[in-house]
Parts: structure tokens; C-alpha cells; sequence
């Protein structure tokens, strides 16, 4: 005891304090659960130096998983590093305390339910007691925890162990702590992680290195976590891009985080999705050795081991799924599929149609005199901003409406306005303001206008209102205007529609676009059906065709295995052959060259160009479904995945 007392002499007073208070703690006097938080949580914790401002019982997770137990957990404390309650959030928690009643023994629940907490709080240690014992995890993000402090209470009386849960805990010490390089556990190793795992004794060590899979989808915010490897996405919304930050577990990347936006998502890692690093089907990784893989992510090179590729590649898949669902889900609900993409600085937008300069000055008129502002009938529903139009009532937007000057959009004179159903975040920020779950609620004439609605109102509602308006005053005839109006519908029978073989023909030629361009191999699964059914498709096809040469040269530049002599074709008999060795042989493969399906897609479209094809409607039908899919691959690559690679 004596030594005991010289020992407290040297220590600064709050650490004295909390070893007094602990060694004199009488566990006796807990009976309940309520007992265990205001005599033993908040007085240990305000020993340890917490505010009592800077601490909350109750803290609602705005997370869809209500279904979880966590979700109506009212035993715990949670502590952040300010007073300031609107910044007590993820950036600022520190710990997290779950109280059990003193008989209770649940502990493992009671982990489980702050490990979900920890998710969307981030704390840096969670804490879980009966009074009698007490678990103190360090909490690191997305690695597995590792436990600091896992004893009975009495143990605490001991003043060296007092001493270390105090300095861990106290809160002086945790609120400096800067969360992302917080307690680096691994700086022991300074050698590389290949040869660490060589020598078991460290082993253990390389385990707690790694994350904790899990999978966390907030809002537009997507984890996923890997043991080597981590994906935070913030997910495109309708009409703002998105971005993600990838880091991992490996102690030679330690600390690397490499930011990708929008632009280099769907350039770089969008390609070759469900596919193995090694099959050559991503254009971000290249193997280069057994088991190394180069990785380029945005401007960065590294390399990673067989292990990390898999991983990365199963955090990307998950990521660019839910991000290319996303863009789909927007473009169809928003009906623009059918409309030229354009993209300029700060400028995204959908060309819906072109008019003439003179009937634009009239329309830009019409927009000035009838600014939403200024009056209160049905036309006054304009907002002139700096470049943009908008089409609003002043408390709900319905569509922005861009004009471009010139040759920007197609292949007019410079006398020709391009009208652009532009892409603004200002929209997106109205949306999130409104009591709508979401974006997709408020589609429709009384909220947010389609591109295909948009373009319907302006010429067949606005443009003929501006014609009538002005007419007498320039003295021109309503049908001279109409003219001036340029449009290029869509010509196209939907795939769905299609019941004519020659209709194929334009997806046909947008396939084996896509495929030329391709460079990568593709995955065997999704050309499987295609090749066989229109193999079938074409089987009895009139054996006059012209053109059998160029036949003939195609399928001569296809790899062949197991041929040792020049491939015979004498007939389109011969061709329909070659083909079914074709079907037979990707059904046996994981991935296909790029260039084999696009000189494959030629034939297929030579031989519904220039030949008599005896089709059935079953055949017919089986060539749409195998059509379609493949196609929207092809659609949504061109237009977003291309242009940024």
C-alpha cells in the first residue's frame, strides 16, 4: 500500500482521481440496469475527463436497416470530441458504451449490436459492461477490432493497469486523435507483407491488418470492404456525378487512398465486370508475373498480389454495378435514351432538337417577357440565369433548357440553335430540399419533366404559343417558322418491336462497332446465346448469296484451334459449319477476344444483308432476346463508358 501511495505522488491529479475513484468503486451497490449507467458509466467517464455536454444516450442511425436489433438500442452512451450537437456525428464520435444489467452475461450481443453502431458512427473504441466485467475494443475503420481491454473490474484497482485505461480512454488524450491515421497497430513492420507472412510468429499480426468484409449502403454513400481491400462510393444522383475512394489493407499501401471520379469510374473500371483479374477482360489491371498484377487506378501504378487483385476486382464489381444501375435507372426514368448525349465544361445535357436563329430570338423574347417573377398566369413560368432557361414555378423546377450557338450538337449552320435538355445540379438540389424519399417521385407535368415530355411541350405547346404571339408583329407566317424547327426522330423499330429480320440490322452494325472498338476480351457467358441463335437464325439462308469471299476472308481471320491446314469454304453450307464450331467452341471457354465477336457480328450482318433468309418467328424472337441484353451492354458503354477512356 505504501508503494501504492509514493506511485500516486508523481502522477498528474485527473489520472490520481480516476485511480481513487476506481479502487474505491462498490460493485455491491449495482442492482439494475439503470444502476450500471449512473453509477458506473457516467461516473468512470467523467473521471476520464468527458463533458457531460458531449455525451448523448439516444442517437438515431439514418440508415434503412430497420430491421436491426442496434436499431432500438437504448442501454448506451455515445461520447464525441465537441459540445456542438450539430457536429456530433461520424466525424467527431470517439466512444461508444453498452451497458449491461450487473447479472447479465450477454455480451457477444451486445458487440454485435455496437459493431453496427461503429459503421455509421465510427468511433474509436466501443466499450461493453456489466460493471462486474468489462470489454474495450479499439475500433479501426473496417479492420477487425482489436480488443484492449477484456477483465473484470477488480482488476482495474491495480493503479499501473488504472493507469493504462486511463491514458487509452481519457478524453483529452482521444479527441486530439486525428481519425485517419489513428493508432496505426502495424508500424512494427517494416518489411514487405511477402515476407512477413513467410514467418508465422507474425501471422496473427497480418490478420488484424486486414479489413472486415462488410457491405454498407447509406443514401447514395456504397461501402464495400474486402480483407484487402475497400471501395467508398458516393453514387451518381440523377442529376450530379459521382466519385470513390479506394484504399488498402496492405502494409506497404497503408495510408494510399486513391480518389477516382466520375469520369475515371466509368473509363477505367466499368469494362469487365464479373470477370477474373487474370482473363484480361479489365483495362485497370494486367498480369504480370504468378502472382503479381499491375494496377493502374486514375494516375497511380501499383502492384498488387494475386489475393488484393481478386479482392479489388469483387469491391469493383459490386461499386460499378450499383453505379451503372444508377445512370440506367436515371436515363430511362428521365426518357433520354433517345437523344445525343452532349457534354461540354460545366455543361452536361440532351440535344432534343435544333430551330433557326430567328425563331430562337422569338422564343428568347417570349422567355424575358414572361419570367415567373413578373406575373401569375399560365405562361409565366421562365427564369433567365446566366445561360441556362428555366422552366419553373418558382417553387418547383420542371426542366432546364440550354440553347447552344452553332455546330455543337449536329451537323447544322451556324444560323441554327441546338436546344439542349440540360443535366444541373441546381435541380437535384430543389429535389433533396422537398419531402420526396426520392427524385423519381417527382416525375411527371406537375414536377420534373422528361426529356421526351420536355421536348413534346416545347414544340408542340410553347413554340406554336411564341408563333401566335409574334406573328402579326414580325409579320410572318406561322407555317415559315415551323419550318425553321429541325428535328431528327428516331427512325429505329425498338428490338422489342421487331419483326422483320433486316430491322436487326442497325443494332447488328451498333454491335460490331462497340466490339471493334472493344480492345479488351469479353466475357464468353454473354456471347454464348448470341452466337448460337444467330447461327440458327441465318441456317437457311438461300445458298445464292453474293458476296461468299468476303465470307470467306472473315472467318479465315478467326482463331482456330487444332487446324493445322487452310480452312476449306466452297459454299455457305461450309460458312454455317464453321460457324456451329464456333457456338461449340465459346461454350467451352471463360472469355472470348474481342475481335472474334466483331468479325462473327460481320458475317452475321452480311448474310442478313445480301442473303434470303427462311426464318421462323420462333427464330426471329429467340435473335431479339439474345439481342437485347447485349445491346444495352454495347448502348450504355458508347455513351458513357467510352468518351472517358
Amino acid at each position: 500500500m505504501h508503494q501504492a501511495v509514493d506511485y500516486l505522488m508523481y502522477i498528474p491529479d485527473s489520472l490520481q482521481l480516476f485511480i481513487k475513484w476506481i479502487q474505491a468503486f462498490d460493485i455491491r451497490t449495482l442492482q439494475t440496469e439503470e444502476d450500471v449507467e449512473k453509477k458506473f458509466i457516467l461516473p468512470m467517464f467523467q473521471h476520464l475527463d468527458y463533458p457531460d455536454s458531449c455525451r448523448q444516450s439516444k442517437y438515431t442511425l439514418a440508415t434503412y436497416d430497420l430491421d436491426n436489433p442496434a436499431k432500438q438500442l437504448k442501454n448506451a452512451q455515445i461520447y464525441f470530441a465537441t459540445d456542438d450537437i450539430v457536429r456530433q456525428n461520424s466525424e467527431t464520435s470517439l466512444v461508444i458504451i453498452i451497458y449491461l444489467s450487473p447479472n447479465t452475461q450477454y455480451f457477444q450481443e451486445a458487440i454485435t449490436q455496437a459493431k453496427f453502431y461503429s459503421r455509421y458512427l465510427k468511433p474509436l473504441f466501443f466499450v461493453v459492461t456489466n460493471a462486474y466485467e468489462i470489454k474495450v475494443l479499439k475500433k479501426i475503420n473496417y479492420h477487425r477490432e482489436e480488443i484492449v481491454f477484456d477483465t473484470i473490474i477488480d482488476t482495474l484497482r491495480n493503479t499501473q493497469i488504472a493507469e493504462n485505461f486511463y491514458q487509452q480512454l481519457n478524453f483529452n488524450q482521444l479527441r486530439k486523435a486525428n481519425k485517419n491515421t489513428f493508432n496505426n497497430l502495424y508500424t512494427k513492420f517494416n518489411s514487405i507483407e511477402k515476407y512477413l507472412r513467410r514467418h508465422s510468429e507474425f501471422g496473427i499480426f497480418l490478420e488484424k491488418s486486414e479489413f472486415e468484409p462488410c457491405l454498407i449502403k447509406e443514401n447514395h454513400l456504397l461501402v464495400i470492404v474486402k480483407p484487402k481491400v475497400l471501395i467508398e462510393c458516393s453514387l451518381p444522383q440523377a442529376f450530379s456525378q459521382g466519385h470513390c475512394l479506394i484504399r488498402f489493407s496492405n502494409i506497404n499501401l497503408r495510408g494510399l487512398q486513391i480518389t477516382l471520379n466520375h469520369q475515371q469510374i466509368l473509363g477505367q473500371l466499368m469494362i469487365g465486370l464479373q470477370t477474373k483479374p487474370e482473363w484480361g477482360c479489365r483495362r485497370f489491371i494486367n498480369k504480370i508475373d504468378v502472382d503479381t498484377f499491375e494496377v493502374n487506378l486514375g494516375a497511380i501504378k501499383i502492384f498488387l498480389s494475386e489475393l488484393e487483385a481478386a479482392d479489388l476486382c469483387l469491391c469493383v464489381d459490386v461499386i460499378c454495378q450499383e453505379y451503372k444501375k444508377t445512370i440506367i435507372e436515371f436515363e430511362t426514368n428521365l426518357e433520354t435514351w433517345n437523344f445525343k448525349f452532349v457534354e461540354f465544361p460545366k455543361t452536361r445535357g440532351f440535344h432534343l432538337f435544333s430551330v433557326d436563329f430567328k425563331l430562337w430570338k422569338m422564343m428568347h423574347n417570349f422567355i424575358k417577357k414572361f419570367n415567373y417573377a413578373q406575373g401569375k398566369s399560365e405562361w409565366h413560368l421562365f427564369d433567365q440565369g446566366n445561360t441556362s432557361i428555366r422552366v419553373s414555378r418558382g417553387i418547383r423546377d420542371h426542366a432546364f433548357i440550354l440553347p447552344m450557338l452553332g455546330n455543337s450538337c449536329s451537323t447544322l449552320s451556324n444560323n441554327q440553335v441546338d436546344i439542349l435538355y440540360e443535366v444541373n445540379d441546381v435541380h437535384l438540389a430543389t429535389l433533396e430540399r422537398s419531402k420526396l424519399s426520392s427524385w423519381q417521385e417527382d416525375i411527371g407535368p406537375r414536377g420534373t419533366w422528361t426529356a421526351k415530355y420536355t421536348k413534346t411541350w416545347l414544340i408542340e405547346t410553347f413554340i406554336p404559343k411564341v408563333i401566335n404571339y409574334y406573328s402579326q408583329q414580325h409579320q410572318v407566317l406561322e407555317f415559315e417558322l415551323n419550318q425553321n424547327i429541325i428535328d431528327a426522330p428516331n427512325q429505329h423499330t425498338s428490338i422489342k418491336e421487331i419483326n422483320d429480320i433486316k430491322d436487326l440490322l442497325h443494332y447488328l452494325r451498333e454491335l460490331q462497332v462497340w466490339l471493334n472498338i472493344y480492345i479488351e476480351n469479353i466475357t464468353a457467358s454473354c456471347l454464348q446465346n448470341y452466337y448460337k441463335v444467330f447461327t440458327n437464325l441465318i441456317r437457311n439462308t438461300d445458298y445464292t448469296i453474293t458476296g461468299i469471299d468476303y465470307i470467306t476472308k472473315s472467318l479465315h481471320r478467326l482463331h482456330w484451334v487444332n487446324t493445322s491446314k487452310d480452312l476449306e469454304i466452297n459454299s455457305l453450307a461450309d460458312a454455317i459449319n464453321l460457324l456451329d464450331a464456333q457456338v461449340a467452341r465459346i461454350n467451352n471457354i471463360k472469355y472470348e477476344s474481342s475481335l472474334q465477336a466483331d468479325l462473327i457480328t460481320r458475317v452475321f450482318i452480311w448474310i442478313i444483308e445480301n442473303g434470303k433468309v427462311n426464318y421462323s418467328q420462333g427464330q426471329l424472337n429467340a435473335a431479339k432476346q439474345s439481342l437485347l441484353p447485349l445491346w444495352e451492354q454495347c448502348r450504355f458503354e458508347m455513351r458513357h463508358v467510352y468518351p472517358y477512356r
